[in-house]
């Protein structure tokens, strides 16, 4: 069974939940409980707050797998049931206002139940002073398809006419490309220390970043291009707006040209130094630390003063091209 078919399972869900169940019960004196999805239902009468960064709705919506395999009866199975978990639950809580507002709309759960608490970084790198004058491009993708790795490397060589100097640093699962100016660095990955000091090293080098996808939950990717102040040309299918704000520019990923025209506005030293400082100042409050204040606001436990904790997000509209 694929992850999808598994998760849409009656007895799955039952499996998960008991097991979830049994947890809360060893786990002792607690305050409250925080699912990452909303897969199962707790019995449990502690406050629970849900946090994902995409709906089932939405999910379907995109017809890609492992979504694309489920029966219309088994879609609308675990679409009852993650709405009945969202019913249960003291906050329901999105990395974005795009899934916020489809569990307000989809599921009909209360707008001052369902809040937008963002997501925090991958890695610190810090704010960098860079090189400007010459466009750095930087891709990173593990899917090299749905983010769209060969449309930009199709718009680069466009882009690349008119400034010869530019070069296109790909970090993912791409697969080799020999075109002049482009360098493959292959998965770095995350848990790795040398992974992690290349892709700093190429974060704080870079003069613009790129993640073109098809559809975007959030993309915390965005958010460390933006805490080392590199703007980020994003999708605007998807929470990726809210990751980027005025810190770069939102896509269409159906019309190339765009890509193109945003590849081209980056390329200019002072609109991508301008825009860095926009991104910068956009990602501060997109820490894990502001996350859980977040959650733990949503979720009120009894004795916790929540008035210090940080505010919930609020809609962002970014640059869109």
């Amino acid at each position: 069974m694929s992850w999808a078919d598994q998760s849409a399972s009656a007895l799955y869900a039952a499996a998960c939940g008991a097991a979830a169940n049994r947890a809360l019960r060893r786990a002792g004196d607690l305050q409250g409980v925080v699912m990452i999805g909303s897969g199962y239902a707790l019995s449990t009468s502690l406050p629970i707050v849900t946090f994902e960064d995409m709906t089932l709705a939405l999910a379907l919506r995109q017809g890609e797998p492992p979504y694309d395999s489920l029966s219309q009866a088994d879609a609308s199975r675990w679409l009852a049931r993650q709405k009945g978990i969202y019913e249960g639950s003291r906050g329901c809580c999105a990395a974005s206002d795009w899934a916020a507002e489809s569990i307000r709309s989809d599921y009909g759960i209360a707008a001052d139940k369902v809040h937008a608490v963002g997501v925090g970084r991958n890695i610190e790198a810090g704010r960098a002073e860079r090189d400007w004058s010459v466009p750095r491009f930087l891709f990173v993708g593990a899917d090299w398809r749905r983010k769209r790795g060969a449309a930009v490397v199709k718009a680069f060589e466009i882009v690349r006419q008119r400034h010869p100097e530019a070069t296109l640093d790909l970090v993912g699962q791409h697969p080799p490309i020999e075109a002049a100016g482009v360098t493959g660095y292959g998965v770095l990955p995350l848990g790795s220390p040398e992974g992690q000091r290349r892709y700093r090293d190429l974060l704080r080098q870079a003069t613009c970043f790129l993640m073109p996808s098809s559809h975007e939950p959030f993309g915390i990717a965005y958010v460390d291009a933006g805490a080392t102040g590199l703007a980020s040309i994003g999708t605007t299918v998807g929470g990726a707006p809210d990751a980027i704000g005025d810190g770069g520019r939102a896509v269409d990923p159906a019309d190339e040209g765009a890509l193109v025209d945003a590849m081209l506005e980056l390329a200019v030293p002072e609109t991508a130094r301008r825009l860095g400082q926009l991104a910068f100042e956009h990602t501060a409050p997109l820490t894990w630390q502001a996350v859980g204040e977040r959650l733990l606001r949503a979720m009120r436990p009894q004795g916790v003063d929540v008035e210090p904790l940080a505010d919930f997000l609020q809609p962002v509209h970014g640059g869109a091209v």
